[in-house]
């Protein structure tokens, strides 16, 4: 191994993945962070979390620029953590759904996921270390009312594309899947799915009684990606304030 490990982090600009970033950062497993998103707001991250953070202007749905990215972060550093936690999630009804906005969610919220996997695991692999968390949805298992049928579909799709790569990676790289529910993040108060009323009727449903705080599922990501889950692979994790129970 070199010198140094490094963690990668898609989705990293805002939310969760912003949250898994600045615990990366803080830790000292990890002495490079790389941080992807297409949000050009990812540049920013260096100057507020700290040097280790390395941004990355990148779209996890383009596979070469995904590859080009490990490259540059394996020239320097082993990736020793990797968090699949890029996604986007727009509502059509069935009747409007075209193609291209089919294939543009299942392009990022799965593709995405594939992209960095196919690129980052095997050197994790022939190093035998490693730990990939995959971040998914309660629409991949429940459906979703808010995200659209492709949506759903494409995280469902994550809980296969876990497995499979738990099989294929181990017995040296565990592959996790982390399964948020409502979170306080973006893609709940910006993306025009959810309005306050919405995520009102949504509370009382959980016996948590209240949506999550991104850090709450960051550090669940942490601990998967962590000496403690070490008998962790293959598992599908909800974090979700109970709304799997119903």
């Amino acid at each position: 191994m070199t010198a140094k490990t490094a963690a990668l982090v898609t989705g990293a600009a805002s939310g969760i993945g912003e949250c898994v970033a600045r615990r990366f950062a803080a830790d000292d497993r990890h002495e490079v962070v790389a941080c992807l998103d297409l949000d050009p707001a990812v540049h920013d991250l260096r100057d507020d979390i700290g040097p280790s953070v390395h941004p990355y202007e990148c779209d996890v749905a383009d596979h070469d620029a995904v590859g080009d990215v490990v490259q540059q972060v394996e020239a320097d550093a082993d990736i020793l953590s990797v968090v699949n936690n890029a996604g986007t999630s727009r509502y059509f009804w069935i009747g409007d759904l075209e193609p291209d906005e089919w294939d543009r969610i299942l392009d990022v919220n799965l593709t995405g996921q594939y992209n960095v996997a196919r690129h980052a695991t095997p050197p994790m692999f022939e190093r035998e270390a490693g730990s990939v968390v995959n971040v998914s949805s309660g629409a991949g298992q429940r459906g979703s009312a808010s995200g659209g049928v492709h949506y759903s579909a494409a995280k469902a799709g994550v809980f296969g594309l876990t497995k499979g790569l738990a099989k294929q990676l181990g017995p040296h790289v565990t592959v996790n899947c982390v399964v948020p529910g409502l979170i306080d993040t973006p893609l709940m108060s910006e993306s025009g799915l959810w309005d306050a009323a919405g995520i009102a009727e949504f509370e009382e449903t959980l016996p948590l009684e209240r949506v999550g705080d991104p850090d709450e599922v960051a550090r669940v990501i942490e601990f998967c990606c962590g000496p403690g889950a070490s008998y962790m692979t293959g598992s599908v994790v909800n974090v979700d304030g109970g709304g799997s129970l119903s």
